[in-house]
């Protein structure tokens, strides 16, 4: 299982470093994470700490993917749809079913 999470950080003094580390999405400066743990969740398998906090999900796996086995499959949240080595979750309708294209 692969996830990534925002941590703040204090707020950097030059102009440039502000811009890097500055989240839209969450109105401050961060620090990104990613960890990827086994099914059960008893080992971790890899953490990435202090990337720049604007960096999707799905770019930060991408970046450390060639350290693992390309055979691996990894279970992810929806930030990764799109990812051949991430299975996400599917979206049903509103009534419950899947889409044709889901099937």
């Amino acid at each position: 299982m692969v996830d990534t999470y925002e941590q703040v950080r204090e707020r950097p003094g030059t102009r440039d470093e502000q811009e890097k580390y500055f989240s839209g999405k969450k109105s401050n400066h961060t620090f990104k994470t990613q960890i990827i743990i086994m099914p059960d969740g008893r080992d971790i398998v890899d953490v990435v700490a202090g990337e720049p906090g604007p960096k999707s999900d799905i770019t930060l796996f991408r970046e450390y993917r060639s350290e693992f086995d390309p055979q691996l499959i990894f279970k992810g949240d929806k930030a990764y749809v799109g990812e051949d080595l991430i299975t996400t979750p599917i979206k049903k309708t509103r009534k419950g079913e899947l889409t044709t294209e889901q099937k």
